[in-house]
């Protein structure tokens, strides 16, 4: 499901990635109604990779979102959220010099995906999916999966 890429020249404590992640977990879980488990973050330091725009090298920090596209979300819902993602990097990390954040990108690539053998919803279906899939996620939480023993939690905590 949705992969958050941070990219970071910066230096990023283990704090800040923590509460980074919390935030874009909540921001993404809360406007796309998607359980927390199925969201990543995951963090690259590239203080030391070489990237050029323009024919000028340029480090900068910077967020890239892989996701499914769907028909439900327009341009303008993905805009407010890379907006909500820049003010949780501000708050958390800061916007001066270095420390800003200088770029959102939402890729639409992720297509489909398969978990613990169990195929991803389609874009707006997640709600109907977790019914239909709980027994499966109640069979493996008792097999002791502490992934679904949380989203069963989480379920259980919507309802």
């Amino acid at each position: 499901m949705p992969l958050y890429d941070v990219e970071y020249v910066c230096p990023l404590t283990a704090t800040q990635q923590e509460q980074l992640a919390i935030a874009f977990t909540e921001l993404h879980s809360t406007r796309f109604n998607t359980p927390r488990f199925f969201i990543n973050v995951r963090y690259t330091d590239a203080s030391n990779q070489v990237v050029f725009r323009g024919g000028v090298r340029r480090k900068y920090n910077r967020v890239i979102l892989r996701t499914r596209a769907g028909e439900n979300r327009t341009r303008e819902i993905y805009i407010e959220h890379c907006k909500s993602i820049v003010a949780e990097w501000e708050r958390i990390v800061g916007k001066e010099g270095e420390n800003g954040l200088r770029t959102v990108w939402v890729l639409g690539a992720l297509t489909t995906a398969l978990e613990a053998g169990i195929a991803r919803p389609k874009t707006g279906e997640e709600d109907e999916w977790l019914v239909t899939n709980r027994p499966l996620f109640e069979a493996l939480a008792e097999e002791g999966d502490e992934d679904y023993v949380e989203l069963l939690k989480e379920i259980q905590n919507r309802e």
